[in-house]
């Protein structure tokens, strides 16, 4: 590779060989900066005296003394927000094992690399790691700085962006609506993800004020659409948290009215994991929500930890299945039959299927195989603001019209 990549990675590995060996397959693809350790006490000190991101942590698994789940046991508990790879010559059962554990612990995990690790491997990896400005998202050491003044700010002077993801019909390919995703473009740190503030958000008390500003931002974006024929849904997350009053079926449908788009084209996305404190209370709100027209999805299928109750009992009109059953799927049999049982129980269900996180043509086609109804990820298109979004969706459709 020609260019320099401006990107900063750690790889940590109990072998010097293994770590010359991917430092140099890393300077070969033209990454600026790598950083060793060669065990789990090293990195941790290397992370704490950064100043500056890393962009990706390379993690093998199996060292002596703190191993790779030790380690990432103590970075999730410090709230690490960077982009992970796990690689390891164990098992592949026991590496999928690892990463499943990562994700549970809130770690961003973005692949693993089975050892002998290749230079394409690694190219895949470094391919999921944008470096445009518009992507880097705020440093951990900034985000400290960051308080409940910030917040309140941003939302009155309109700094909270909303970003589209595209879902596509597994079907025909086409288009059928967007996630609607938030992303604080910030004075000072610049494209912040919401993965780096929604916590903040909730401790200041605010999530009732945030999902009602995105979902009146994301509701007046689809009112413009539909004025230019754009036939779209949206959906968009809601926390557990907004979930405690009985009046909340009203307000939204409230707001989705003076917006002037029929309620029947939202569609509220509820993480399984976080469902559950005061059941009753829950299932009212939310078949009320139901009775409004809404449409309700149950997000990170899979995820939780009472999923098959959460179906039998709650009025969900769609399964979101987690990207972690999703991704690598053609090419690991068990998160293939986790992948097929899931869709395959939706299907009973009579539920919408969407698969989550596709970011590869090989588990598109697979997703599409295993009879799932829409299909949203990477290989379709990242999230994106609402004018680029339009040039993105017309140059989309006229592809898929040349065929």
């Amino acid at each position: 590779m020609d260019n320099e990549k401006q990107m900063r990675v750690l790889v940590l590995d109990d072998d010097s060989f293994m770590l010359e060996f991917i430092t140099h397959l890393l300077q070969e693809l033209g990454v600026s900066e790598v950083l060793v350790a060669e065990n789990g006490r090293s990195g941790l000190y290397i992370l704490a005296g950064q100043v500056a991101d890393i962009d990706l942590l390379i993690c093998d698994i199996e060292m002596p003394g703190m191993d790779g789940i030790e380690f990432l046991r103590n970075i999730a508990d410090q709230d690490y927000r960077g982009k992970i790879a796990l690689f390891s010559g164990v098992d592949a059962n026991l590496l999928k094992a690892a990463e499943r554990l990562a994700v549970a612990r809130g770690l961003n995990i973005i692949g693993t690399l089975p050892k002998p690790v290749t230079i394409g491997a690694i190219a895949a990896m470094l391919e999921k790691i944008p470096i445009s400005a518009s992507q880097i998202s705020v440093s951990d050491k900034a985000l400290q700085v960051l308080d409940v003044t910030d917040i309140e700010h941003a939302l009155a002077s309109d700094q909270i962006g909303i970003y589209y993801q595209p879902k596509v019909s597994a079907i025909t390919g086409y288009v059928t609506g967007v996630e609607c995703l938030t992303r604080w473009q910030h004075a000072r740190h610049g494209c912040v993800l919401s993965d780096n503030f929604i916590s903040l958000v909730n401790q200041a008390g605010l999530i009732n004020d945030f999902t009602h500003y995105v979902l009146r931002k994301s509701a007046e974006q689809l009112h413009v659409w539909l004025q230019q024929s754009i036939d779209l849904k949206i959906s968009v997350n809601v926390s557990m948290e907004n979930l405690d009053r009985f009046n909340l079926p009203e307000l939204y449908e409230e707001t989705i009215k003076k917006c002037g788009i029929p309620v029947e084209y939202v569609t509220l996305e509820i993480t399984e994991s976080k469902l559950g404190k005061d059941f009753a209370k829950t299932l009212d709100i939310l078949t009320r929500i139901r009775l409004k027209g809404f449409g309700l999805a149950i997000d990170d299928f899979g995820t939780g930890y009472s999923s098959m109750e959460t179906l039998k009992h709650l009025p969900f009109t769609e399964l979101k299945v987690d990207r972690l059953f999703a991704h690598g799927a053609s090419n690991d049999l068990a998160t293939r039959a986790i992948l097929e049982s899931s869709i395959k129980l939706g299907r009973i269900l009579n539920l919408n299927v969407v698969v989550e996180g596709i970011e590869t043509e090989a588990d598109y086609r697979l997703a599409t195989e295993l009879g799932c109804d829409e299909i949203q990820g990477f290989f379709i298109a990242k999230p994106m603001p609402a004018d680029e979004f339009v040039e993105w969706l017309i140059a989309y459709e006229a592809m898929l019209d040349d065929f």
